[in-house]
């Protein structure tokens, strides 16, 4: 399956036509630094499930990350064509190409406060294999996928 893209030109029109299901998968720090108005953050370790779970698969999905040579959105955009996404566009000039060519860009008003020096403490994460994420991961080896992504 080839994923189709999307120019600026061609999302911004559609973002001014109406709602849109638009994603940035970089993660949340970036997002809430500054995003295209109308965009939902979706970190790509979960945006897989968010979005495959909740969307009806022939629902329009378009995948921004940084742009450039960024590969973020267009691994995140196969993971969800592999789930089964219909209709997967990514618009790979991302939150970059968006800037450059003047159109706004949003902050977060109430960005959480992130933590940022080394790690002391890491503690394994467990996953309920049966029931996490609706069942996805029952009865599959456990190096075939991931949580997160």
């Amino acid at each position: 399956m080839t994923t189709k893209t999307i120019t600026t030109e061609e999302l911004h029109a559609t973002l001014e036509a109406g709602p849109l299901a638009l994603f940035d998968a970089r993660g949340d720090i970036e997002y809430e630094k500054g995003h295209i108005p109308g965009a939902k953050t979706a970190p790509a370790g979960s945006l897989c499930f968010r979005v495959r779970s909740l969307m009806n698969p022939e629902t329009r999905v378009v995948i921004y990350s940084d742009g450039g040579d960024c590969p973020l959105a267009a691994d995140v955009a196969q993971r969800l064509e592999n789930l089964g996404m219909l209709n997967v566009v990514i618009y790979p000039d991302g939150i970059s190409g968006w800037r450059d060519a003047g159109y706004p860009v949003l902050e977060s008003l109430n960005a959480k406060v992130h933590a940022r020096g080394e790690v002391t403490e890491c503690r394994p994460l467990t996953v309920d294999r049966e029931n996490a994420y609706g069942g996805v991961f029952k009865n599959k080896p456990s190096d075939g996928e991931s949580a997160g992504g």
